[in-house]
């Protein structure tokens, strides 16, 4: 097939969307994607990508077809002027596209604004789109505006009902999206479908242990409001009657400044460690330094009810997890026998799980193996790729014969 992909995001910067265009690559079709320009996390386009320059290029067999966006800052207004420079460079280049493609593929991230090239160019060469949702919008607008009664959350609801409702199906990473999209924009049931997430299969060939006599517990991943940092430090801060643990904080995100003020605090200066944002190539580091891993969510939101990609991460490192979320991904450790999760901000119920891997980590002996055995038999890239590639061709055959019928 040829596929033209649209997200915002692609290399260099580090989203599981570049591993699927190659992916497809390698499985024999043709990729082209329409993105940004490189910026995330740190806002600022490195002088390679300035001043038009390097607006089309090749890497690993994908054609990379970049549009001018201004780097993404902290606030309100930063991101605003990021998304809205996006939305407008990509839709004026996808009014003037030729292109030649059986499928559009809209891998969606935040913000959703960036579906909107996609539609256009599927109602202007009418080919079929397929939507890979991964951020609920307007749900992840909350932990800015904080109210759905906002006259700019309901324009946004609407813009975002209108892109989902032009798609021809929506895959999404977990049940909790399928009544999100049923309920809040219309979406019938058949038009969706899940596809879960996958991690690197590479994390499967790693020796991933060390043992330093010290009971180290890692998070990885993004530091936002979403992620309930307030209940990780609440919860660490109930160990410190303990010596011979650590908590190892790996990653960046806008809730990072805050987090290491409220550590210091807390007095947790000697157990916990902030690394900042790290490049993917030293997460087995990371990962063979953990002895547990953990994961914080909040409840108050529709945002909390996913099943974030580290969690596959988590679970393909071998590794016990320990979390404070609701929904799905708290039903997925149960079920899996992976670790322990307690509710969204239960800080005290974390800490309690945490306490008993210092002291007796022989109770979670098991939960390493069968996070790895739960990994391999749901989240391979395989996996994932098989299914996505059977949607699109699903999709290209019922197009096809619509054609057909209409001739």
């Amino acid at each position: 097939m040829k596929i033209l992909v649209v997200c915002q995001y692609y290399y260099p910067e580090q989203f599981y969307v570049t591993d699927v265009c190659e992916a497809l690559v390698r499985s024999g079709h043709e990729v082209t994607v329409l993105t940004g320009l490189p910026n995330y996390p740190s806002g600022i386009i490195t002088e390679e990508y300035r001043h038009g320059k390097r607006r089309e290029e090749w890497r690993r067999g994908v054609h990379i077809v970049r549009c001018f966006e201004i780097g993404r800052k902290k606030g309100a207004i930063g991101l605003a002027l990021n998304y809205l420079s996006f939305l407008l460079s990509s839709a004026y280049r996808a009014r003037r596209m030729n292109i030649d493609a059986d499928i559009l593929f809209c891998y969606q991230l935040s913000p959703a604004l960036m579906a909107y090239p996609a539609v256009l160019l599927k109602r202007r060469h009418r080919c079929p789109l397929l939507l890979y949702c991964l951020d609920l919008w307007p749900e992840s607008m909350k932990t800015l505006l904080h109210s759905e009664n906002s006259p700019l959350f309901r324009v946004v609801k609407r813009f975002c009902t209108m892109l989902y409702q032009a798609c021809d199906h929506i895959a999404v990473p977990s049940e909790a999206f399928v009544e999100y999209m049923q309920t809040v924009h219309g979406i019938v049931g058949k038009r969706l479908s899940v596809l879960p997430q996958f991690a690197p299969d590479a994390l499967l060939n790693e020796k991933l242990e060390c043992d330093n006599g010290v009971t180290d517990f890692v998070f990885l991943g993004n530091i936002g409001t979403a992620q309930d940092m307030p209940c990780l430090l609440e919860a660490v801060s109930k160990l410190l009657d303990l010596s011979n643990w650590k908590l190892h904080i790996v990653g960046g995100g806008s809730m990072l400044a805050e987090t290491e003020r409220r550590a210091e605090e807390f007095g947790l200066s000697e157990h916990v460690v902030f690394y900042g944002r790290r490049p993917a190539a030293d997460m087995p580091a990371f990962y063979r330094l953990a002895d547990a891993c953990l994961l914080t969510l909040t409840g108050d939101t529709l945002v909390g009810q996913t099943v974030p990609a580290k969690l596959q991460g988590y679970m393909a490192a071998g590794k016990p997890i320990f979390a404070a979320v609701n929904g799905p991904a708290h039903e997925l450790i149960e079920k899996s026998g992976c670790g322990l999760a307690v509710d969204s901000g239960d800080s005290a119920g974390l800490a309690e799980a945490m306490r008993t891997m210092i002291l007796q980590p022989e109770t979670f002996g098991t939960c390493g193996a069968n996070a790895r055995t739960y990994f391999l038999e749901h989240f391979t890239e395989r996996r994932h790729m098989d299914a996505l590639i059977a949607q699109m061709k699903t999709l290209v055959e019922e197009t096809s014969c619509l054609r057909k019928e209409r001739c």
